[in-house]
């Protein structure tokens, strides 16, 4: 069992550390403001052989490496969405300041969730479970088809409501031992070189399915506007949670809105979102690693607090 337990780690690390896009043209550099994204690990829905593996954790891996390359998000790492669960279970025992703890139902200023599920995933004949169909002998003399199928959804972060959702299904076909059996060798005779898993069938289908499901999530993004929230703000200046890892810049304008209260739906209990004021207009003077420094001088003396919210034009 520990030999098949280690066996499956090493397997699911040389798979899911591969480039999905590697054999793509260089895309050009996005320049623009970068939207901070959580991405929770991957339900799994598939019973086969590959029940042991971490099969959820590793396409969620996938997709973070390429929303993180196209420049476009600023992934929350699921150790720190960890964290900020704690504190805001601490935050709700009332033993911290209300006005600066964690708000529950957020994740480290996260303007949205991506929630996936992995609906297919085997490379046999016809579908269905996945089970060892060929035996070594029959090695280049059956057709297989792979399938991967992946459910994927746009969550807003706050409300809990679904922005878009997307079914991403890719398949492709193939000569030879299944991928199934190749697993079941031993560690000795299954070697994998930096492309072995996309030389194969599965490894196609996975390919074209991740293509399908990053190109809705950067085209939804854009119908979801940029945002970020003032840490404090006086007379002079605001300082936002928002830096250069974000791609925010010295001379860009924000818009400062002040939230409402929470619209809770009395036949639900969800919450709706918040009526918001806008208040003025700040300009970003001093750009950090992590924070901003903006100039409050157009606000004509609006007072500005912890928690309002900033957004471009």
């Amino acid at each position: 069992m520990a030999i098949g337990k280690n066996l499956g780690t090493l397997l699911l690390g040389l798979i899911f550390a591969l480039p999905v896009f590697a054999d793509k043209g260089q895309q050009p550099a996005y320049i623009g403001p970068k939207q901070v994204v959580a991405v929770l690990p991957f339900a799994n829905r598939v019973q086969n052989v590959y029940g042991s593996w971490s099969l959820g954790e590793g396409f969620a891996e996938i997709l973070i490496t390429e929303l993180v390359k196209s420049g476009r998000f600023l992934i929350v790492e699921r150790e720190v969405i960890s964290d900020i669960v704690k504190e805001q279970e601490l935050g709700m025992t009332g033993l911290v300041n209300q006005n600066t703890a964690a708000k529950t139902g957020q994740l480290s200023g996260a303007q949205f969730m991506i929630r996936g599920a992995i609906t297919e995933f085997n490379d046999l004949a016809g579908g269905g479970g996945l089970t060892i169909a060929y035996s070594k002998a029959e090695a280049g003399t059956k057709s297989k088809t792979a399938y991967v199928g992946i459910d994927v959804r746009i969550v807003d972060n706050v409300t809990g409501q679904i922005y878009a959702s997307y079914n991403a299904h890719a398949t492709a076909k193939s000569r030879g031992v299944s991928l199934a059996a190749k697993f079941t060798e031993s560690a000795e005779s299954f070697k994998v070189g930096a492309s072995g898993f996309y030389d194969t069938s599965l490894g196609q289908a996975t390919r074209e399915a991740i293509e399908q499901v990053i190109e809705f999530i950067v085209q939804e993004s854009r119908n979801i506007p940029w945002q970020g929230s003032l840490i404090r703000a006086d007379q002079a200046k605001a300082y936002i949670n928002r830096g250069a890892n974000t791609n925010l810049k010295i001379g860009d304008r924000l818009i400062v809105y002040a939230p409402g209260e929470p619209l809770i739906d009395p036949e639900t209990g969800f919450n709706l979102g918040s009526d918001e004021e806008r208040k003025c207009d700040v300009i970003v003077r001093d750009v950090r690693s992590k924070f901003s420094i903006a100039d409050t001088s157009r606000c004509n003396g609006h007072a500005l607090d912890r928690g309002y919210i900033v957004r471009f034009e």
